[in-house]
């Protein structure tokens, strides 16, 4: 490690480079990608709005009142900023459908800053009558930062959950015109009362959801706090107890030099978007039921004539909570169970998010029947068989006859077509489906070319009822 380098130098050179950011810094591909990702999560500010759960915070923010100073989306009304963030994010993450994973140096890493960054966008966005391009800076810089430090963490996974209040105060440290000190001050804030415990998966809590909204949140309080002249950590990241040092006995991350590679002429941001709510996991399991489908649809058989769906994961598939079976028959079960997409899969041909809602699950006993008496397993690899990892799908008909496909889990980060992304759209705005069609038209205009509207209120706009 190079003693010039030592802390807190990287964290300053991003906080400088995160101040000093400016839309001509940006690549093509940033604006076109980031284009797309607004679409994709606008669409599941949509699919959110039917959660149904959400309505305990919007009857907290009601009840609280305040100063109507941000809209809160799709509900009708306006809060304090930090209430509208908080409501506006969890919304967004609700049918775990949005982009994430990042690209830094050849690493591919989760991440899951999309679902709050683009929401507490358009949340201050409105506020401040922000001009596309400057949105568009503001997002792009803010996910950069993050994903450099984020790149030099020794384990990643579940530690990416820990940036996202990072990145939503170094997002709003631009919104508030901070300087690169007082942005350091923020993100210290920020880092230090970092959330997200992994087992909200495992447990199928609502906790995951929230840490979008409680991330988003902080980095609102963090902003104000640092704008009112709060002194922050010299290095939260790097320095002593920092984020990046906590599993590395207090020693520098190997990595630590890389964060600062190509700064200022690379920006790194989110890619992945996700096909079906509850994730990118899902994919090659739910993309193999697809297909098993149309075969037997093909041949024709019907779905009342199956009598046996089998799901297993490859043997260099590790067991995680997708694995688990579908015990709790409601939307947070549903959104992480093989069992389930696939069964869902079969049943309508898709995953879509009015199908993953608590009341069309249990209002479908026929289709919690089907996933109950799924199993679960695991398929080994055959000698000399290439050791690809995916998902394999098998139904048995009551005749005896057996289907089968196996895809592999390459389907999970296949960046899609612009038509894939609006028709993803469509399908949530019709779920939410209190708007006239002529509203997602302009949506989707105006995402689309995001970076020539002066002020973004035009598109927050429609997305008030």
């Amino acid at each position: 490690m190079s003693s010039e380098l030592a802390p807190p130098k990287v964290t300053d050179m991003l906080c400088e480079n995160l101040v000093n950011t400016k839309y001509e810094n940006l690549s093509e591909w940033n604006i076109e990608c980031f284009k797309d990702r607004l679409l994709d999560i606008t669409g599941c500010i949509f699919g959110g709005a039917i959660v149904e759960d959400n309505q305990v915070l919007v009857d907290l923010a009601k009840r609280w009142g305040g100063t109507e100073e941000a809209p809160v989306f799709l509900k009708g009304f306006r809060a304090p900023v930090n209430n509208a963030v908080l409501i506006n994010c969890v919304v967004a993450r609700s049918n775990d459908y949005g982009n994430m994973f990042m690209h830094v140096l050849g690493d591919r890493i989760a991440s899951h800053l999309g679902e709050t960054l683009i929401p507490l966008g358009l949340t201050l966005a409105d506020m401040y009558g922000t001009s596309g391009k400057d949105f568009i800076t503001n997002n792009v810089a803010a996910e950069d930062l993050t994903g450099r430090i984020l790149y030099t963490f020794v384990n990643r996974w579940p530690f990416d959950m820990l940036l996202v209040s990072t990145a939503a105060a170094a997002m709003a440290s631009r919104y508030y015109g901070l300087n690169a000190e007082r942005t350091k001050a923020a993100l210290s804030f920020a880092a230090t009362n970092s959330t997200d415990p992994a087992n909200s998966y495992y447990d199928y809590s609502q906790e995951f959801k929230y840490h979008n909204g409680e991330s988003a949140r902080c980095g609102i309080m963090s902003a104000e706090l640092a704008k009112g002249g709060w002194r922050g950590l010299v290095d939260p990241y790097f320095g002593h107890w920092g984020l990046a040092v906590r599993d590395t006995g207090g020693e520098l991350p190997p990595n630590y030099e890389k964060a600062i590679q190509d700064l200022g002429k690379i920006y790194y941001t989110e890619e992945s978007f996700k096909v079906f709510p509850g994730g990118i996991p899902n994919t090659p399991a739910t993309v193999a039921a697809q297909k098993v489908r149309a075969r037997f649809i093909d041949r024709g058989y019907k779905v009342s004539d199956i009598k046996k769906v089998e799901v297993e994961r490859s043997e260099n598939t590790g067991y995680n909570y997708y694995a688990a079976p579908f015990a709790h028959v409601d939307q947070l079960n549903a959104l992480f169970c093989y069992q389930f997409q696939v069964c869902c899969a079969l049943y309508y041909g898709t995953v879509k998010v009015e199908y993953v809602q608590t009341k069309a699950i249990q209002n479908n006993p026929e289709l919690v029947e089907m996933v109950q008496n799924s199993t679960m397993g695991v398929y080994k690899f055959a000698e000399g068989e290439e050791p690809v990892r995916g998902m394999r799908v098998r139904v048995t008909m009551k005749d005896g006859t057996v289907f089968e496909h196996t895809e592999p889990a390459t389907a999970m980060h296949k960046y899609p077509t612009r038509e894939f992304i609006i028709s993803k759209f469509k399908d949530q705005f019709n779920a939410f489906g209190k708007l006239p069609a002529s509203t997602a038209d302009k949506i989707i205009e105006l995402a689309l070319n995001i970076e020539k509207v002066s002020d973004m209120r035009e598109y927050t706009s429609l997305l008030q009822i």
